[in-house]
């Protein structure tokens, strides 16, 4: 899809670490990988609640 990311697959390995819960994994990421990741999750977030505070708008005015 155009516009999306492709995240790395150490990226991705991170992500599946924490959600998992295997801390020695994501421990031994590295730096870089957890940056990627840490974006990820920040511009998932973002994305996110943006979308829930606009459409806020239109119970309002219900």
């Amino acid at each position: 899809m155009p516009g999306s990311v492709v995240p790395s697959a150490e990226a991705v390995g991170l992500l599946s670490a924490l959600l998992t819960g295997d801390w020695e994994t994501a421990d031994a990421a590295e730096p870089r990988h957890v940056r990627e990741a840490s974006g990820l999750v920040s511009a998932y977030l973002h994305w996110h609640l943006e979308r829930g505070l606009r459409s806020l708008r239109y119970v309002e005015k219900s």
